[in-house]
Formats: C-alpha cells, sequence, structure tokens
C-alpha cells in the first residue's frame, strides 16, 4: 500500500461530531450523561478502595478490572478468542490510553506502566518496571517478570496515540525479550456518540471524562497468527510485525516515528497559542504565494497566515494591503528584524537601483504618520486619525509601485 499519508491527517481535530443529526442526539443526552458521569464517578472511588485496601489476590484483580470496565464505559469484544495463543508478549497497535485495559481483559496481560498499588494497577493491566531512560534495567525487569511471573506482557511499541490511519515505525525493544510474539488488532467505536477518544493536545484526564461521560466504549480485538524471530534481527523483526499489522488493519506504514509525531503536536499546539489559523491549513496555491510574497514586501510584520487567508477571498494585492491596514484582518504581528525592515530591491529594478542610507529612511518615513500633537476634541481626533490612516494607506501603495516599477498613477 503506497504509503502517502502525512502527519496531520494522524490527529483528530474534533471531539464532536460535524453531522447535525449527531449533534442534536448529543444535545438530548447530555442530562443523561451528566448524571452517568456522577455515578461512575462515585464508582471509580470504589474502584480505588478496593484496589487500595483489600489483599493482592486474583479475584481482586477480576473484580478491580470488572469495576474499573464499568466505570470507563468499556467493553471489549474479540473477534476471533480461538486464535488466541498463550504466548508470553502480544503486540498491538496504540489507539487509545485504555488499550492496555482491553487487551488485559481478554489475555490477563500486563503493560508496562505508572507506578501504584500491585492490585490496583494489576486489575488494570499496568506493572510498573521502572523508567525506560534507563533501557538496559528496564528490559532486564521484563526479563525477570517473565521468567518469574508467567504472565504476558502487552507493548504498543507505537508508543503513540493515532487516529488509526496508520501505523507508526515501532520501537524494537519488546522484540527482544522473545522469539515469538502474537500481533493483536485494536479499533475502537462509540456507537451511540460519536465522540473522539482523544484530541489533539487533549490531556489524560479529558480524555478519562470523556469515557465516563459517553454510554459504551467498545474495543474490538483480532488475534492474528503468532510470528517467530527465526534469524531475524530486532528492527527486522519488528517490521514484519507492524507489516503484519497493518495489512489486517489494511493501514499504511509510513516511516513517522512517536518522536516525529509529538514534535508535530508541540507545534501545532505552540501555533494555535500564537493566534495561528486551526490545523490542518487550507493549501496555497502558486499565484496566491506570489501575491502573498509582495504583501509581505510591504508589510513584513503580517503573517502569511493571515495573508494567505485574505489573498484566498480577494486575489488582489492592492486589495489585501488596504484590508490589513484598515484593520479588517486581525493577527499578532511578527518581530521583524533590522534586514527584514528594509527589504532588498526586487530582481526586475536590482540592477538598476542602489540602496543607500537616504532611501532606508525615506522607505522607514513612509509609515511614521504619528500626529505632531493631540488634537483636544473628540471630532478633530477622529478627524485627524482618517487622515493618518488614509497617508498611510497611501503610502503604503506608493512603496508597492515602486518596488514593482509599476507603471499606474499614485
Amino acid at each position: 500500500m503506497p504509503n502517502n499519508i502525512e502527519i496531520k491527517q494522524l490527529f483528530c481535530f474534533k471531539r464532536f461530531p460535524a453531522n447535525e443529526l449527531k449533534i442534536l442526539f448529543l444535545v438530548l443526552y447530555l442530562p443523561v450523561g451528566i448524571i452517568l458521569f456522577i455515578l461512575r464517578t462515585i464508582l471509580a472511588l470504589s474502584v480505588v478502595l478496593i484496589g487500595c485496601c483489600l489483599s493482592d489476590t486474583r479475584i481482586i484483580h477480576k473484580l478491580v478490572n470488572k469495576f474499573a470496565c464499568l466505570t470507563l464505559g468499556i467493553t471489549v469484544t474479540v473477534e476471533n478468542p480461538d486464535k488466541k495463543e498463550n504466548v508470553e508478549v502480544y503486540i498491538s497497535n496504540n489507539v487509545s490510553i485504555f488499550d492496555h485495559l482491553a487487551v488485559h481483559t481478554a489475555t490477563g496481560s500486563v503493560s508496562p506502566g505508572a507506578q501504584m498499588h500491585p492490585s490496583l494497577a494489576r486489575g488494570l493491566g499496568i506493572h510498573y518496571f521502572g523508567s525506560q531512560t534507563n533501557l538496559e534495567s528496564f528490559k532486564k525487569n521484563l526479563v525477570d517478570f517473565l521468567s518469574e511471573q508467567q504472565v504476558p506482557i502487552h507493548f504498543t511499541p507505537e508508543e503513540k496515540i493515532t487516529n488509526g490511519k496508520a501505523l507508526l515505525k515501532f520501537k524494537s525493544y519488546p522484540f527482544s525479550l522473545t522469539n515469538k510474539v502474537q500481533p493483536v488488532c485494536i479499533s475502537i467505536e462509540r456507537p451511540f456518540l460519536d465522540l473522539s477518544v482523544t484530541t489533539l493536545g487533549a490531556s489524560y484526564w479529558t480524555d478519562v471524562l470523556f469515557y465516563m461521560f459517553s454510554p459504551l466504549t467498545n474495543y474490538k480485538l483480532k488475534f492474528l497468527p503468532p510470528l517467530e524471530k527465526k534469524s531475524l534481527v530486532e528492527t527486522e523483526y519488528s517490521e514484519v510485525v507492524r507489516q503484519n499489522i497493518a495489512s489486517a488493519l489494511k493501514v499504511e506504514t509510513p516511516e513517522f516515528t512517536a518522536a516525529d509525531l509529538l514534535e508535530w503536536e508541540k507545534r501545532q499546539l505552540v501555533e494555535q497559542q500564537r493566534g495561528a489559523p486551526p490545523v490542518p491549513r487550507p493549501s496555497v496555491d502558486s499565484e496566491v504565494r506570489r501575491m502573498a510574497t509582495q504583501v509581505k514586501e510591504v508589510l513584513p510584520h503580517v503573517p502569511l497566515n493571515a495573508i494567505y487567508k485574505d489573498l484566498n477571498k480577494t486575489r488582489n494585492v492592492d486589495t489585501t494591503i488596504t484590508n490589513i491596514l484598515e484593520g479588517r484582518i486581525h493577527f499578532v504581528p511578527e518581530q521583524v528584524n533590522s534586514t527584514s525592515n528594509n527589504p532588498q530591491p526586487s530582481t526586475s529594478i536590482a540592477s538598476g537601483t542602489k540602496m543607500t542610507p537616504s532611501t532606508s529612511a525615506s522607505d522607514r518615513d513612509l509609515f511614521n504618520t504619528a500626529a505632531s500633537s493631540f488634537p483636544r476634541s473628540a471630532h478633530e481626533r477622529t478627524k485627524s486619525f482618517q487622515e493618518r490612516k488614509e497617508q498611510l494607506i497611501a503610502n503604503a501603495r506608493r512603496r508597492y509601485i515602486e518596488k514593482h516599477n509599476l507603471n499606474i498613477p499614485f
């Protein structure tokens, strides 16, 4: 399958559905969801008490697991339970924060996780193996656990949640623990409310809140035939397993890693905080890009995103410049360094024009429209403002015409 997918296509950007009928159903369900959330919050407290106060036994583990699934509204459906084999390691894709709970419910496995009370952790399908910053010590704890406890371990080697449209590159360390693993395909659906299980930048507890609010979150598991390592090295073995899971899920296998997605997500969140338009960004054709460059040369402090957005509507450089100067476009000004304040002339006139200190000073003076004094009356201040605004627009237009050597009147 060709790998044409982009990183932004692996994220969900909206929690709620776009369908009007589903939105109406969500509004009608809201009172029920709030009551359900309150009841499940009480049940969650019971899970913590049971896990922390009672003895660490198999019965308590099962009780905690049942209560945790009820609290989160999680159901687990295994498509082919007869295909499950008793292996030491299960490998799955990573589509939610509770993949480990679903796989634990079906296999009794544990997944690497945070340190907590043993009974509570085991019921949730979690075991603390130490920090992965010291990978050798972490791997040694995994090997010791497999030899002593005889309990399978479940890994999500992508190590980053996606929307399930592709499978990221796998970390190779889980494939050094054993010579045989069983792949597991996970898919999720919320049949009554089409709410995304996670979104770009969502916190762990925000996702938990929506689990408790939703009536049902169904995990569908499908066991694939076990794969043996044979003579393969760890990286080759991990890639064979990845391709096997991707083929069963009918998704792409790009070369993206968890680090790539984390870096992209970080940049998008920073842009959103700065007031950039929401992702995904609309496509920009070559003509709009050329006009945007011209606008940017005249008004270097205006972000390109704001220029693109207006040019897509106006398709006219002069109109966009006027819209910006008259305040019709809202944006956060960019910091302009000293070199961008005095841009070099375009190639069409560079050979015949030499920049001098006086020329640079005159360019700066074009935008100096400050009033010589502060008018006393409101009428005079309004009149002064209008005159200065018209002067600023005229100066910007003049600079643009001169810069591009256009034969049109000022």
